[in-house]
């Protein structure tokens, strides 16, 4: 029996962990989703520096993060959370989706299991019909271990039950007029018309076929993602009432008739195919001749795949490769402008993807502030404003005729403030230096001041000034990173470490932090 590569399990748990864990003990909320309620929110901060999500309609930007949905009616200077609100049985964000007033989020959370390791988990959907004044809640689709045939044509096409929760989470979702449509891990594509309550599954073409269709001879055909790469489902771009496109672990499939027949399209099965065929994710950029669709591919585990950026004009029948080894995630339009979230930062091109702007070094010096994660999950655009998420905060530049892109930053972080430089914190804690950085928060209580920070290990042993007398005015309230590692540029051992923060030679605040690698 034909089995998928593990890396199809374990990838993305690679970036979802950053959204959903934050480097603190995993957050639960209620277990149970509640039934429609009023929301119960703080005019605040973003609910999280792990910002996964971002979508733009009319004058509000929403953000999904490892703590929760917010929105913003200000340009993001502040949001109202949803972190409490009851109909999000858990804070993690997995995928946001808005259209005129409607809003639907898929929740879920990476489980730590003893046997399994990391296991990502799906909790169902929050969604709102009046942009978060009330919200409702749909338990995540689950199966009965019987309910296996599905009518299709004259066939009868056998589903594997997905009757738990584990490897069950909903990556993608598209909202339209009508239903719902939602891309989830194990159990596939599925679309709902009445708000979650039921959901029809959709019969995709397997790993050895190109298209599918009722008219199809199609004994014992049986849809199982354990044996097809083509069922593990990451994304969802719904064109139109009749054209919806999926995107698996085995390519990308188009339906013309409202997702009832099926042609895929692989690294395989065409001339000017794509370059990789786990599709993570589609969107639709409206231009005056039509519909270009935008796909971000990664290697699903062939030889000669790499990850890049297509697109096609012609529903399919040829594609153009772009950004050819960049790890894409996310795309954003504005009219003829593409604007792409992936590993090495912020994309933009002006001409179809034949030449890119890159976002560069993003650094907020009215805040105090900068992005030291080079990786970006979520990209969005609203009139001349660009924003993105990854797990270090949330960003914005003007881009226009008179602001280039990315030649100002403004960078968006929550945090608590200390108040006076007699108490400080550190963030995430505990942190792991292979892969992110820790804050130090402090306060230097004036207009300027001079700054010395300090760590030393559990024996009280200086493994590392950070700062020596470094000029510090402006912001009062801010941060400095520490990379977690020594003078002699070695990471540290995995520990307890305490940090001194003095400013212009008073008392010094003490903070500790546990380093996990």
């Amino acid at each position: 029996m034909k089995q998928f590569s593990p890396i199809l399990i374990l990838a993305p748990l690679l970036f979802l962990r950053l959204f959903l864990s934050e480097g603190h003990a995993q957050v639960r909320l209620l277990s149970t989703p509640g039934l429609a309620g009023k929301t119960d929110v703080t005019q605040s901060q973003i609910p999280s520096n792990a910002v996964s999500q971002t979508m733009t309609r009319g004058n509000l930007v929403w953000i999904g993060t490892g703590k929760g949905a917010a929105r913003s009616s200000d340009g993001a200077r502040t949001f109202v959370s949803y972190r409490t609100v009851p109909q999000f049985p858990r804070p993690g964000i997995f995928a946001m989706d808005v259209k005129g007033d409607t809003i639907w989020c898929a929740t879920g959370y990476v489980e730590e299991t003893p046997a399994a390791g990391n296991v990502q988990t799906g909790t169902g959907y929050a969604y709102s019909f009046d942009n978060g004044g009330t919200w409702h809640s749909a338990p995540q689709p689950l199966d009965s271990q019987s309910d296996t045939a599905v009518a299709y044509g004259s066939n009868t096409i056998h589903f594997l039950p997905i009757v738990v929760p584990e490897q069950n989470v909903t990556f993608r979702l598209d909202v339209t007029d009508s239903a719902v449509w939602v891309a989830s891990w194990s159990s596939g594509l599925r679309k709902s018309t009445d708000n979650g309550a039921t959901w029809k599954r959709t019969v995709l073409p397997s790993d050895s076929l190109s298209s599918i269709s009722p008219n199809d001879a199609l004994a014992g055909y049986a849809v199982d993602p354990r044996t097809n790469n083509n069922f593990l489902l990451f994304s969802v771009f719904v064109q139109s009432p009749s054209i919806v496109w999926a995107g698996t672990a085995g390519g990308i499939n188009r339906s013309a008739d409202g997702g009832v027949s099926w042609k895929k399209f692989s690294v395989t099965n065409e001339v000017n195919h794509v370059l990789a065929n786990w599709v993570v994710g589609i969107r639709g950029q409206r231009l005056t001749t039509g519909t270009r669709v935008w796909t971000a591919n990664w290697p699903a585990g062939s030889s000669g795949e790499t990850y890049s950026v297509s697109f096609t004009d012609d529903s399919g029948a040829t594609w153009k490769n772009s950004l050819v080894g960049v790890k894409a995630y996310d795309f954003a339009f504005k009219d003829s402008l593409v604007y792409v979230a992936a590993d090495e930062g912020l994309f933009r091109s002006s001409n179809g993807g034949v030449s890119w702007d890159m976002s560069g070094a993003i650094v907020d010096p009215a805040r105090g502030s900068e992005i030291t994660y080079s990786a970006f999950y979520a990209v969005g655009v609203m009139a001349d404003t660009v924003y993105g998420g990854n797990a270090d905060g949330l960003v914005k530049t003007v881009d226009n005729a008179t602001n280039h892109f990315g030649a100002t930053w403004d960078v968006l972080r929550t945090s608590l403030p200390v108040g006076t430089p007699s108490a400080t914190y550190s963030y995430p804690n505990p942190f792991s230096p292979k892969s992110e950085s820790v804050r130090f928060h402090y306060n230097i209580g004036r207009a300027s001041a001079t700054v010395t920070i300090e760590v030393f290990d559990f024996g009280m042993h200086r493994v590392k000034t950070v700062l020596r007398d470094a000029p510090r005015s402006g912001v009062q309230e801010r941060d400095e990173i520490w990379d977690g590692k020594d003078e002699t540029g070695s990471l540290v051992p995995n520990g307890v470490y305490f940090y001194k923060v003095t400013v212009s030679g008073g008392d010094p605040a003490w903070g500790k932090v546990m380093v996990i690698q």
